[in-house]
């Protein structure tokens, strides 16, 4: 899955002309197939307001990104029945990053440095009868993106925690073409980026579809 970001800081008509834009790919291998808001603002009004505006435009799938729970509840309101999948738990927050995903029947993307504690989170969330679960293991470089993607690959052979979607943030530019490619190769990952033009969209798409 490719996802294209979009800040809550933008003004509404850029982001109304940003949405017109993929819209208009809809069909197309260069549509991505998700939109991912951020809540750049820290803040539960912007957030919530962008997710309104989006989910009233964007008819595919939606993801919301913020470290703040409470943040989040404010947002997945306004797309209640769309199962965005819902990015920002980490060890710090996660039991009321499960609570909200349990509460509104939500997919639930964990974060963490390291495979080992990406792993004991997975378990955690298992534990608390999280139904949806995408894996986030933060890569930084390619290096990190080859190395853990291909560990958790392995990984998810044989252990039922590692089982699960991964999810990569490839940035922007030329680099993230790179990172998304080897993401989608090694692991299927969701892959978002903050921007990928029509061109790139539609190499990664022809890849995705002549890889499954």
């Amino acid at each position: 899955m490719i996802a294209l970001s979009i800040s809550d800081l933008m003004e509404p008509n850029a982001a109304c002309l940003r949405l017109s834009e993929l819209i208009t790919r809809a069909g197309s291998f260069g549509a991505p197939d998700a939109i991912c808001i951020r809540n750049d603002s820290f803040s539960e009004e912007p957030f919530a307001s962008m997710t309104e505006l989006v989910g009233g435009l964007w008819d595919g799938k939606m993801i919301l990104e913020s470290e703040d729970p409470s943040n989040i509840s404010k947002a997945v309101i306004h797309i209640m029945g769309r199962r965005p999948i819902i990015i920002g738990a980490n060890s710090n927050n996660l039991e009321q990053f499960a609570m909200v995903s349990k509460l509104f029947d939500c997919p639930l993307c964990i974060s963490a440095e390291t495979t080992e504690e990406l792993l004991e989170l997975s378990r955690t969330a298992e534990s608390m009868e999280v139904a949806d679960i995408y894996l986030d293991p933060m890569l930084r470089n390619m290096k990190q993106c080859l190395e853990s993607c291909t560990e958790l690959a392995r990984l998810a052979e044989m252990c039922p925690e590692a089982a699960h979607p991964v999810a990569v943030r490839t940035w922007s530019g030329e680099y993230a073409m790179t990172m998304a490619t080897v993401s989608l190769l090694v692991c299927d990952a969701l892959v978002i980026a903050d921007d990928l033009d029509q061109d790139s969209c539609e190499t990664l798409g022809a890849l995705i579809g002549s890889v499954r």
